[in-house]
């Protein structure tokens, strides 16, 4: 069933007569009663009776016009408030970033804003965690993005997570684990391990290898996600990292692969925080809401394909 169906019946209904439906909907009149008969099998059910008049609406037609009207008046209205939104809402809003979220997102932050919030002078500080909870509190930004597994759980700082992003095992593409379908940690910490420092990710590490009882044996540690990307792509060493900052190939032409963990990994949890209490401006929320609409975006791009092969 299509929107283009409903608005062919929905015009047919209140017409009453093929021809002029067709022309409301700037159609061909036997395009329209094709559509007409499709949304009738679609339903399993006669929508209209034709007589020398024109058409009239059965029971059911009748019951089923209440519903395509509100559908179509539900998406109208969608369509109004996502473009007024789109152009009326002004201001500015300060939005503090982690650097793990400069590093993967800040070129799309503000794509996005410049897209849907024009008129919103979007002003993005990079801080560590506890500079972004010391703003928050203070009001000197009005709204973080962060990995909120990092957060303190202080009772005044509000989070939300948008986005969980799975944590998987990076190889080289022709690595002998790539092959797998599940590997354990306990195989993992028998390779050579190249640690990213980034954004409180080393102490992330450092809890569920503990947890599980082992140690990585790391050979390089460094803030640099491309050396990550080089040296694990070289078979140097392989890696840990989320998928939300996967790419199947790094600078220098190497291939990646990433592979499911058997064991217990934490997500790396991307999400918005702002003081618990706080008003937020009308800029303000309508950048949260382009925030949310983004993450979403993003955990549909990041999902694995089929054999994380470059294009």
């Amino acid at each position: 069933m299509t929107i283009k169906q409903l608005q062919h019946f929905v015009a047919a209904a209140e017409t009453r007569q093929v021809s002029r439906a067709a022309q409301r909907c700037y159609v061909s009149q036997p395009s329209l009663t094709t559509s007409l008969k499709n949304l009738e099998a679609t339903l399993k059910v006669q929508l209209f009776t034709r007589h020398s008049d024109g058409l009239r609406l059965t029971v059911q037609g009748e019951g089923f016009l209440r519903h395509a009207e509100h559908i179509l008046r539900t998406l109208a209205s969608a369509v109004d408030e996502t473009r007024n939104s789109k152009s009326s809402v002004e201001g500015r809003v300060r939005i503090a970033i982690t650097d793990t979220v400069s590093e993967y997102m800040l070129p799309r932050i503000i794509g996005a804003m410049r897209t849907q919030l024009p008129l919103v002078e979007l002003e993005p500080v990079e801080r560590n965690r506890v500079e972004i909870e010391r703003g928050l509190r203070s009001e000197e930004f009005d709204l973080a993005v962060v990995l909120v597994s990092n957060l303190s759980r202080a009772p005044d700082i509000r989070r939300e997570n948008l986005l969980k992003s799975p944590r998987r095992l990076w190889t080289s593409f022709d690595h002998p684990l790539a092959s797998q379908k599940l590997v354990s940690l306990r195989a993992v910490a028998e390779l050579p391990f190249v640690l990213l420092d980034m954004d409180e990710h080393v102490e992330t590490v450092g809890r569920y290898w503990s947890a599980s009882k082992l140690q990585p044996k790391v050979v390089f540690r460094t803030k640099s996600i491309e050396a990550v990307r080089s040296l694990v792509a070289q078979n140097i060493g392989v890696t840990i990292l989320s998928d939300l900052v996967f790419r199947p190939w790094s600078h220098d032409g190497g291939k990646i692969r990433r592979t499911v963990l058997a064991s217990a990994v934490p997500s790396m949890d991307l999400g918005i925080a702002y003081r618990r209490g706080a008003v937020l401006s009308k800029a303000a929320e309508a950048s949260a809401n382009v925030l949310r609409l983004l993450a979403r975006t993003l955990t549909r791009e990041s999902q694995p394909r089929t054999d994380d092969d470059p294009e």
